[in-house]
């Protein structure tokens, strides 16, 4: 049976649900009271896109095993699926309570901290049962009718040794399920019913050896029984592994029935790192990435490991060694992701003339047929041209005006036909500026210059929420003439790319000692950064993440009018934390130190003039600059980013609006966002899956630190946006077997801001020591900093949990007018956040 059980899951992460249907459905058969069987025929319902009947057989299994995870999270996908988002995301939320250690992976990487209820099953999961049964009482007091609370209190005080407890509270408990069952197995060891109902229910004991962990079950388990052939396990065969010698053939012509033969063994080489994700509710539930790894044991066989990262390999050895490219995705994504390419013929039309228009549809065709051939389906749509809308039977979607909501609302309609049909939509290419494809205006959280928040973030929800998007989501601006040129320079160079086009001169660097992060390519030589001397520390601390030793510059001593742009040529990735501002070409630096008189005036940096080919063609260009992406009035003569992408840029990362980050190298907002960025480019993610996953490790991060986002880190999650190529990469990496695949509709994390009640103070009403050190910190940055007028916010702490803590956080906001040596003036604001007699946060606009 043991093989049998491998075998059915294998077929559902690789997506055969015919297989392990039939497979389940023989041994369901074979034990009518087994569960598991149930939970496969869910899943594998499912991953057919059967969501209502799929609905049925986990809830008939969670009638008889209310603890289970699996259940409830495949649960959570099927009413997902159908439109019940409140019930799913309430399974959702027990699948992650009876998980706790892969509670992460039910999420998109972010989670609230534990209640005391998910801190005890933890400590329970992790040996600590005196930890686990204070917690415990604690939640069971707060939830007396809570019969799966009572049974884990009751399995803590049995681990612990007080059985009369145990027993006393057991008593209470008159269900006759699965994980009762167990418990009174194990506080009765000579209940031998109890013990036998238990088989029946978990045959192989799986279930039995969950519930107990990390102990082992305090009975000896009877061994798994022997499953005789069944013509239904046939479609199995390719999936059964290695010695499979309780698997009995059926008996030909009068002989003994044989065993089946052993699968050969993969070699189990030290670089096979690739991990095998689950597939329960796959399209409809967050699965695993690198920072939320699905913790079951069902992704821990090194056979299915080998299998698949062997599989993944050789697929890219093909194409390496044959006139195909390098696939973009692993093998399991491509049968399912989608990319639309989305703008408005109309749009277009009045833009660029109908010559223009047709230009850009063919350079469109070729780009999405240069994806296609990498293993991306790619479709290129326009919003008011029916026949492009229809991608496939069944999955279709109306015309309609070329307004921000209006396009949300097509792209979440085109998401849900995908998903209907076991597809996902994973990446969507808006092509024009905002007057082709509007940007959003989200409310500005931060009393600050900005009306508005210009986002992209929108486009890529399938719900309400935008600061945390679930797919990735890039834009191609127009450079807001009414010549083409512009988007034609850019259509051809990603084609060229994804052609296998690079620029001679971007050589791959090996290194000559110490190895570097990955595969001995010298990431430090393929990078460079510059920023303003006062955020050289910060600035280090994001470069670190991607190697050490690169590049980095400082604006003063370096300036304008005198830099070495030498340094920043044939480099694959610029990272500038420079000062900008909205309607300015220019990007400024700061010096270190404040004092009085011309050196307050802030020096030029860089122009955009000074962007060539030579600086940015094949390129990444990442910057944390206020204003760094604007392009809405912008022209590639007054652009940085733009000019960038004109010189064949791949892809560039920058804020619509003000840019927050930090002093020290303690970093916070736009500095820890590019930190994260750049840790997912170090391992050779495309830019947009590395913002992507840098948004959702950053919400993780802050969640760890503060409990909760705050302004700033709000507009740092919906104020950046990916302007080109969204699988732009620093250099040509393998792809992990591992899939990407993850429907993000429901999260754990605060994906639509929250209204926080809030007081405004004048100066008399802030206390004094707080306000001291408030002008403290702006002596620090600004040049008359302990004058300016002070705007005080007062909130509740939502840190706080002892009678000890501050009831209320105080946030001092502040800004000068800061000249510059070219004439013009900057805006600069600092938001620092005290809470008690403690600085807990200082964010300034870059």
């Amino acid at each position: 049976m043991h093989h049998l059980v491998r075998a059915i899951e294998l077929a559902l992460r690789l997506g055969d649900s015919g297989a392990a249907w039939r497979a389940a459905h023989a041994l369901w058969r074979a034990f009518p009271a087994a569960i598991m069987p149930q939970v496969w025929l869910g899943q594998a319902l499912l991953d057919a896109s059967n969501a209502t009947v799929a609905i049925d057989y986990f809830r008939r299994a969670l009638r008889v095993n209310p603890l289970d995870a699996a259940a409830w999270a495949g649960l959570a996908g099927a009413l997902a699926r159908t439109g019940q988002e409140g019930a799913a995301a309430a399974a959702l939320s027990r699948a992650a309570l009876h998980d706790p250690l892969g509670a992460s992976a039910l999420t998109p990487g972010i989670a609230p901290e534990p209640s005391s209820a998910g801190k005890g099953i933890e400590y329970l999961r992790r040996g600590l049962v005196e930890l686990a049964a204070d917690e415990l009482a604690t939640a069971l007091a707060r939830h007396p009718r809570r019969s799966d609370l009572r049974l884990y209190y009751v399995e803590a005080l049995r681990r612990s040794g007080d059985l009369a407890s145990a027993r006393r509270i057991f008593a209470q408990c008159n269900a006759e399920h699965l994980p009762a069952l167990l418990a009174r197995a194990a506080l009765y060891p000579h209940d031998q019913a109890a013990r036998t109902r238990c088989a029946e229910y978990d045959p192989d004991g799986r279930l039995t050896r969950r519930f107990f962990a990390p102990e082992a079950p305090p009975w000896t388990l009877p061994p798994a029984p022997v499953v005789g052939w069944n013509e239904e396990f046939e479609p199995l065969l390719p999936y059964l592994e290695t010695s499979v010698q309780q698997l009995v053939l059926p008996a030909t012509n009068g002989h003994a029935t044989q065993p089946l033969p052993a699968v050969k063994r993969f070699p189990n080489h030290s670089d096979q790192q690739a991990q095998v994700e689950a597939a329960n509710g796959s399209s409809s539930l967050p699965v695993a990435d690198d920072h939320s790894a699905v913790q079951s044991e069902l992704t821990t066989d090194p056979e299915v490991k080998n299998l698949i990262a062997t599989a993944e390999r050789v697929r890219q050895r093909l194409t390496t060694i044959g006139v195909a490219p390098r696939p973009l995705l692993p093998y399991a994504d491509g049968r399912t992701f989608t990319q639309v390419v989305l703008s408005s013929r109309e749009a277009l039309r009045r833009r660029f003339g109908a010559d223009g228009c047709a230009a850009v549809d063919r350079r469109l065709q070729q780009y999405a047929a240069a994806l296609r051939r990498r293993g991306v389906a790619a479709h290129v749509c326009y919003c008011d041209d029916p026949a492009t809308l229809h991608l496939d039977d069944g999955i279709a979607a109306a015309p309609v005006a070329a307004g921000a909501d209006a396009l949300r609302d097509m792209l979440r309609t085109l998401s849900g036909a995908l998903s209907d049909h076991g597809r996902e939509l994973g990446a969507v290419l808006l092509v024009g500026g905002d007057e082709i494809v509007p940007f959003h205006r989200l409310p500005n959280p931060l009393p600050d210059d900005d009306m508005t928040v210009l986002s992209d973030n929108p486009y890529a929800t399938d719900d309400p929420a935008y600061t945390a998007p679930q797919r990735m989501v890039a834009r191609l601006p127009d450079g807001n003439t009414n010549d083409p040129s512009l988007l034609f320079a850019q259509l051809d160079r990603l084609t060229a790319y994804h052609y296998g086009s690079r620029p001679h001169s971007r050589r791959m660097p090996r290194t000559s000692g110490r190895r570097q992060e990955r595969d001995g390519i010298d990431l430090s030589a393929l990078s460079a950064g510059y920023c303003a001397e006062i955020w050289k520390d910060a600035s280090r601390a994001v470069l670190d993440a991607l190697a050490s030793g690169v590049l980095l510059n400082t604006c003063p001593p370096h300036l304008a009018e005198r830099l070495d742009l030498s340094v920043f040529r044939d480099r694959r990735l610029l990272y500038f934390n420079l000062h900008g501002a909205s309607g300015l070409p220019n990007f400024y630096g700061q010096p270190d130190a404040v004092w009085p008189g011309a050196a307050t005036r802030l020096p030029v940096a860089l122009r955009p003039d000074q962007i060539d080919a030579s600086m940015a063609d094949g390129a990444l260009l990442l910057s944390e600059a206020c204003y760094g992406a604007e392009i809405v009035g912008r022209t590639v003569d007054n652009s940085i980013p733009l000019r960038a992408l004109a010189h064949g840029a791949l892809a560039v990362v920058g804020a619509t609006v003000n840019a927050y980050g930090s002093l020290t190298d303690q970093v916070i907002g736009a500095d820890l966002l590019f930190q994260r960025m750049m840790a997912h480019l170090a391992r050779g993610e495309p830019i947009g899956r590395a913002l992507h996953q840098a948004r959702l490790d950053f919400a993780q991060e802050m969640y760890r630190r503060q409990g909760f986002l705050d302004d700033v880190d709000i507009k740092t999650l919906i104020e950046f946006v990916l302007l080109g190529d969204p699988w732009g990469a620093l250099y040509d990496a393998d792809i992990e077997s591992k899939p990407w695949r993850a429907d993000r509709t429901i999260a754990a994390l605060e994906r639509m801001p929250k209204p926080r009640a809030r007081v405004v103070l004048n100066e008399a009403e802030a206390p004094r020591d707080a306000l001291q050190r408030a002008r403290d910190v702006l002596r620090r940055v600004f040049p008359r900093g302990g004058a300016l007028p002070l705007r005080i916010t007062a909130q509740l702490n939502p840190r706080r949990q002892r009678k000890s803590d501050p009831e209320r956080d105080l946030v001092f906001s502040a800004r000068e007018n800061l000249p510059t040596v070219d004439g013009c003036y900057l805006t600069h604001t600092a938001h620092i956040t005290i809470s008690g007699q403690a600085v807990v946060k200082v964010a300034l606009t870059r």
